[in-house]
């Protein structure tokens, strides 16, 4: 997580980090422009499927996500969110391969 953040704040991205979803909820409840969350699926005690439906219902719809895993494909079951509908990036996952997901997805839902 470390060597990530470090790497979009080197591309001029703002970066706040968390390691669980009540963290990130946090994190979303003070800095009001948010436009994209990175989120694993595997968190503890919840998962990244859970803190998309929680920004979503409660925060802001429009912010966007994009999901990683380690597994191959995105799969949770539980909570009526269609993880594969979301930007999906295998890990581990190269830098090239995590701007240029950030940025065609920040750029696909400019404001």
């Amino acid at each position: 997580m470390q060597l990530i953040s470090e790497t979009l704040t080197d591309e001029g991205y703002e970066c706040f980090t968390a390691s669980s979803v009540a963290a990130a909820i946090e994190i979303v409840s003070i800095t009001p422009d948010i436009r994209l969350i990175l989120t694993d699926l595997k968190m503890p005690m919840q998962t990244g499927a859970d803190l998309i439906k929680i920004v979503e219902e409660q925060f802001d719809p429009n912010i966007q996500f994009v999901v990683m895993s380690g597994h191959a494909s995105p799969r949770v079951e539980g909570n009526g969110i269609d993880i594969a509908s979301y930007p999906f990036l295998r890990k581990p996952v190269s830098i090239e391969t995590l701007l240029n997901c950030i940025t065609s997805t920040l750029n696909a839902h400019k404001p």
